[in-house]
């Protein structure tokens, strides 16, 4: 077969004896001072596992698609090590310029998509040194690739629990356990380095803005990430604009004491919070190209939108009606994009086994919202969103993504991939919804509050 040789058979074993072995001592070293380290093995291995079963389901019922297509790009970049090294470098950071691309034997090998789609290449760049490492195993690759972008799911996890130790549990459901997650964004795919660079991201500017630890790592961190979201998917970087500044902004405000002075240092932090927001997006919205501006971003979603319409897509596609490019018009398709960009597919849209196990997903996930707005109460709920910096960050994200994604998306194949990094922000928003109304309410004992605010100090 195309996709398997006898590498597979040798590499892959000895990959997995690895990432267990890591895994476990990883736990056993890190548990002792960090609780949550229960969940790293298993998280790991779910992502791992998850993106093995995403690349034996693309070779063996789709017979290739994408990922075996990054794949091969990235092998085919990598026969310049030998014979063109400098020029192998030169790729491999970025730059694409034609001129570069006689590097290769174009006789033997071709690179699909260095002259076509740059975002897609940047995937083949990135995939290159597990390529590399996995020698001629496709699935050897895979595995590598989860466990690198396992990294950045792993440190937003624990920036989560550091705010909600209690939930360390119902944290790891969201962003380690949830299945579609594991199983789109852990292949060779621009879904898998796009969430991780997100994680990662929102992870350093916790640690460099929030808790002023690591600084210049920090700062590496935020810059990789971003240039990692913008070259593959930038609106993933768009979506996550909002919602960062108005959590790092509240939980400034929130950390004054005085009710007077908080009042008063408010409007002040709030202008200082959009001007840093709005410099961020125009120092790097030259770089965004059809997400620099709001007329591009919406031009972009009507052609996207009416692309995914065409014939190809017959039978796998869905309609949320006409945009209209206006601020009013997006505005009120916001309610049918968001439900679409979040719950869709639906049992009712179900047409393989595939799209049925992302239906049960979405409905769980449906019923779940509906339980905790009963539960919480609707004044109750948006409360706890708009004072709560961290839930502000993790539901305006999740919001603005869907609302993106279902705006744009008229696929389901699509969508189940491009909806993914919504997710865990979308039910860890209500996981610590629900845990904000039990502390209002009493259910946690003193004792386990003063754990609580103990536990990372």
């Amino acid at each position: 077969m195309e996709y398997v040789s006898i590498w597979d058979f040798i590499i892959v074993p000895i990959f997995l004896l690895i990432v267990h072995y890591v895994a476990g001592r990883t736990t056993q070293r890190e548990i002792g001072n960090n609780p949550e380290y229960k969940y790293f093995k298993k998280g790991l291995l779910f992502k791992v596992y998850g993106g093995l079963m995403f690349a034996l389901i693309y070779v063996f019922y789709y017979d290739g698609g994408d990922t075996t297509v990054y794949w091969r790009d990235a092998k085919v970049l990598n026969t310049l090590i030998l014979t063109e090294p400098a020029c192998y470098l030169k790729i491999l950071f970025g730059d694409t310029r034609p001129l570069w691309f006689y590097c290769f034997d174009l006789t033997e090998y071709v690179p699909y998509h260095y002259l076509r789609d740059p975002q897609s290449y940047t995937v083949s760049r990135l995939s290159s040194p597990a390529a590399l490492l996995s020698v001629d195993s496709f699935f050897g690759c895979t595995i590598l690739v989860a466990w690198i972008c396992f990294g950045g799911v792993w440190r937003l996890y624990r920036v989560f629990v550091e705010e909600y130790p209690s939930l360390s549990k119902e944290l790891a459901i969201a962003f380690l356990f949830f299945p579609s997650v594991a199983f789109w964004g852990s292949g060779i795919m621009k879904d898998s380095y796009t969430f991780t660079a997100a994680c990662w991201m929102t992870s350093s500017v916790y640690g460099l803005l929030l808790k002023r630890r690591d600084i210049v790592w920090n700062v590496i961190a935020v810059l990789i990430s971003s240039y990692i979201m913008i070259t593959i998917k930038p609106y993933i970087f768009v979506a996550l604009m909002p919602g960062t500044v108005l959590w790092v902004v509240f939980n400034r405000i929130q950390r004054i004491q005085s009710s007077f002075f908080r009042v008063l240092s408010a409007p002040i932090i709030i202008m200082v919070g959009v001007v840093l927001g709005a410099s961020i997006f125009s120092q790097t919205s030259s770089s965004m190209e059809s997400y620099s501006s709001v007329d591009s971003i919406m031009d972009k979603a009507i052609a996207t939108q009416e692309d995914l319409k065409r014939d190809a897509y017959e039978g796998n596609s869905f309609d949320i009606g006409t945009i209209d490019p206006s601020m009013s018009g997006m505005l009120n398709m916001a309610p049918v994009a968001i439900f679409a960009g979040l719950f869709r597919p639906t049992l009712f849209d179900v047409k393989n086994s595939v799209m049925l196990i992302s239906a049960i997903e979405n409905t769980a996930l449906m019923l779940f919202l509906i339980y905790m707005i009963l539960k919480v109460g609707v004044f109750s709920f948006v409360r706890y969103v708009l004072t709560k910096p961290m839930i502000m960050f993790s539901f305006i994200f999740a919001m603005f993504f869907a609302f993106s994604v279902g705006l744009t998306t008229s696929n389901f194949g699509s969508l189940v991939r491009y909806k993914i990094p919504s997710l865990p922000f979308f039910l860890a928003s209500l996981y610590m919804i629900r845990y904000s109304k039990n502390q209002d309410s009493g259910m946690y004992s003193e004792k386990k509050l003063e754990e609580e605010t103990t536990h990372f100090q």
